[in-house]
């Protein structure tokens, strides 16, 4: 997190892809939860340190990603080299200045469609992800109410979560 006055950034760092050896790094889903909610908290942190900013004029607060920093993020830095940066391997797809609160917005979501789920939305749960399922969509797909599926065995809902994309 850097505080320039106005603006609180969040700089985001990259997946690297490849071991000093040239070897090609594989990510597990445990290694991608972690970033994940390690990224979701240092959000956190950014809304809460702005709001106890003393100044009736709240900073801006946007989200940069590695290889993809504006001009007046650079310009924080005097001794910053485009060519170091160049060597950054791009995130996935462009990735533009964002507000943090709408890159917030993706971990306040409680409730998603199955299509959504089976998609493995940022911010749920790899392991839990049938719980954010509606009441609804959930009693629709599993033909049980959600307190019922808890009461199975692990192994069966395991079984019930595959059949539906959802392991």
């Amino acid at each position: 997190m850097i505080d320039a006055i106005y603006t609180v950034y969040i700089w985001v760092g990259w997946w690297p892809t490849h071991a000093p050896d040239g070897e090609e790094l594989q990510h597990t889903g445990g290694a991608k939860s972690q970033f994940t909610e390690r990224y979701k908290l240092a959000l956190k942190s950014a809304v809460g340190y702005t709001e106890l900013a003393e100044s009736k004029d709240k900073p801006d607060m946007t989200v940069v990603w590695a290889g993809h920093e504006p001009a007046q993020f650079k310009a924080l830095f005097p001794w910053w080299e485009d060519e170091v940066a160049a060597t950054i391997p791009p995130s996935e797809g462009e990735r533009h200045p964002a507000p943090i609160a709408e890159e917030l917005k993706q971990f306040l979501q409680t409730e998603y469609t199955l299509q959504e789920l089976q998609e493995r939305p940022a911010g749920c749960d790899s392991l839990r992800l049938e719980q954010y399922l509606s009441d609804v969509e959930f009693e629709a797909i599993f033909s049980m109410s959600k307190k019922d599926f808890k009461t199975l065995q692990p192994w069966k809902q395991k079984k019930l979560k595959s059949a539906h994309g959802l392991f």
